[in-house]
């Protein structure tokens, strides 16, 4: 239970950070500049945790040598996704890594969801699909981004899995520093020197704002991991797609159909995950 609870927090950190990111992109800032910022700032701020729960071993360290640059990959594509498709189109099609979640998780982790929280998971991914009118071919034709954000996906999925057995390895306070560290240094290279060195792209506050949330969202993150299956964290932090459409319709202007069915059958799949923890 306490692992969905942390899941759905950084939900909320996340949903706020990709908002905040698609006005920035709409402000004109490159997306690899808005993608690398925010991990040398949530690095500061986490610093001391890592400091303190220090825990460098050679499975985390030889770990990073594979999840370092699929993370950096996925982090390309998400961000086209977010500039070329509007940010609750992007979203919906994030809403399958639970299932790409779950089959990695059941590969490499053993983990097998029991029905309840199977019949959850998938009332929150249709319940996410119906908040956005799911139509692949429309979808397709009209919005690269959507395809980005697919492969996005699947990369993500893997890296939930292989991040979980990292945490397992050592602990989500030292991984949440090392992640935003590692990633500082990886994203850094998409980002043209250009944009870098000019002093005016850092005058915007909302910079510190992105890595504040990205560093919190990060941490419950990673210590759902500690209370509950990949497939289940990965699912519960769909609720950022609710988080997402709201957002998206209040302060962007965009136009979010079927909103409250949708979030209708994605707060019973929530409820329908954690129940599973009783049965």
């Amino acid at each position: 239970m306490l692992g969905i609870l942390l899941a759905f927090l950084s939900s909320f950190f996340w949903a706020t950070n990709d908002l905040i990111t698609k006005k920035l992109i709409h402000k004109g800032l490159d997306e690899y500049l808005l993608l690398w910022v925010r991990f040398p700032v949530s690095s500061l701020l986490l610093l001391p945790l890592g400091v303190i729960f220090w825990d460098l071993n050679t499975f985390v360290l030889l770990s990073t040598f594979l999840w370092l640059p699929v993370e950096v990959l996925a982090g390309v594509f998400f961000i086209k996704a977010l500039k070329y498709a509007p940010l609750s189109v992007a979203m919906s099609f994030y809403s399958f890594m639970p299932l790409f979640s779950a089959i990695f998780g059941f590969l490499f982790l053993g983990e097998t969801p029991n029905s309840l929280g199977i019949i959850g998971m998938l009332f929150m991914i249709v319940g996410t699909l119906f908040l956005t009118g799911f139509s692949p071919a429309e979808f397709f034709r009209k919005n690269i981004g959507s395809l980005y954000m697919i492969i996005s996906t699947a990369l993500f999925g893997f890296n939930t899995v292989l991040g979980k057995m990292v945490v397992i390895n050592s602990n989500p306070f030292f991984f949440s520093w090392y992640y935003t560290f590692c990633m500082s240094f990886g994203t850094l290279l998409l980002v043209d020197r250009r944009h870098i060195i000019r002093v005016e792209n850092y005058k915007d506050k909302r910079f510190i704002i992105l890595g504040v949330f990205f560093a919190l969202g990060d941490l419950l993150y990673n210590s759902a991991f500690l209370y509950a299956p990949v497939s289940y964290v990965a699912a519960m932090e769909r609720v950022s797609l609710l988080i997402s459409m709201f957002y998206s319709k209040i302060f962007l202007g965009e136009r979010v159909a079927h909103l409250l069915p949708g979030a209708l059958l994605m707060l019973i799949g929530s409820l329908l995950l954690s129940l599973s923890f009783q049965v």
